[in-house]
This record gives C-alpha cells, structure tokens and sequence, in this order.
C-alpha cells in the first residue's frame, strides 16, 4: 500500500509544473539547469532501476521524464535553452549511466544520487534570486516534498540507501520553492501571460 502512495505521487509530481508552463505560456523563475537535470536523474534512475530490478522506481521516473520534458521543451520554444545542447546532456547522461553500470552497479547508484539530489538546488538559487517566479507550480513542488519524504521512507522499508539518501535534500528544497512560489504568485496574480526570462 505504501509503495502504492510513493509511485502514484512520482506519476502525478511533475505534471502541474508542465501544465502551467503550458497553460500560463511562460517559463519565468524555472531554472533551465534544474529541469535538465531533473531529466538526466530520471535516466540514471531507471538504469539503476532496471538493474536492480526495481520496478518502482522505473515506473516513477518513465512519468517524471514526460513532465520535465515538457517543460525543457516549452523552454527551446521560449529560446531559454537550445535544443542542440539539452539533446546533447540527455545523450551524454545515458551514455554515462550504460558505461557506469557496465563498470560498477554502486558506481551507478551514487552517481544517480548526486545527480537526483542536488538536482533541485539550481532552482532553490533561483528561487532566493527573483522573486518572479510566475512560471513555477506551487503544487508540483509541494507534491515532490510528500513525495520525497515516502520515498525516503521506502528505502528504508527496503533497506536500499541509495532510494532514500536524495530525499534529505530534496524535501526542504522543494517545501522552501513552493513557499517563494506562493509568495511570487501573490505579487504576481494580475499576470496572466509573461515574457519568458533567461533560465538559469
């Protein structure tokens, strides 16, 4: 049952942010570094997934991979990222998790970790920087604190570390986002569509 609550709020943790992008047609306060990031973690993650043969975690980041990538490609239609370089990450970021697993199974869990939790942190940065941050959902943050303080408690159910070691970072990060969020959207409220600002 618990497992149930931990892939359900995976599936659904991105999708607000890629509706409001899209609905709000705009990308302003939504660091292009953390969204791209948050797709190579999503890569790393069902490699090590499929290896380890942990379904969960597969399924959770197939979904979150659709979400980022809307957002990364509203943010190529925006002109705040190219998509020669974000195809180039995403490609290099597979390579390294095939020949890192090739080489080490636990040399793939830490490098997914590193990448997974500290993943967040360009867009807290951006967050504390600007308070324009017409383009970042309240709610899509809001379900990734739940959702990473389940999954940290999973991986202790399951005696994995590597599932729940990202999460330390990841719930205050993203609770302190959907604070400046909500603040941003206070100021902001009469702003309906905004000029898409560099990402950074």
């Amino acid at each position: 049952m618990f497992s149930l609550v931990c892939i359900s709020l995976s599936f659904v943790c991105t999708v607000p942010q890629a509706y409001r992008v899209v609905a709000q047609n705009t990308v302003e306060g939504v660091s292009v570094t953390s969204q791209l990031q948050g797709l190579a973690g999503s890569i790393l993650w069902i490699t090590y997934g499929i290896h380890s043969d942990t379904k969960l975690v597969v399924m959770a980041n197939v979904m979150t991979i659709v979400g980022f990538g809307i957002v990364v490609g509203k943010m190529i239609a925006h002109h705040t990222v190219r998509f020669s370089r974000a195809l180039l990450i995403e490609v290099g970021v597979l390579v390294v998790s095939l020949v890192s697993l090739a080489l080490s199974p636990t040399l793939l869990a830490v490098i997914a970790v590193v990448v997974g939790s500290t993943g967040i942190i360009p867009q807290v940065v951006r967050a504390a920087r600007t308070s324009h941050l017409t383009g970042v959902s309240v709610a899509t943050y809001l379900i990734i604190a739940v959702m990473s303080a389940s999954w940290c408690a999973y991986g202790v159910m399951i005696g994995d570390a590597f599932v729940s070691a990202p999460n330390v970072i990841i719930v205050p990060s993203a609770t302190y986002i959907a604070y400046r969020a909500i603040r941003s959207h206070r100021v902001h409220s009469s702003v309906i569509v905004a000029d898409a600002l560099p990402a950074r």
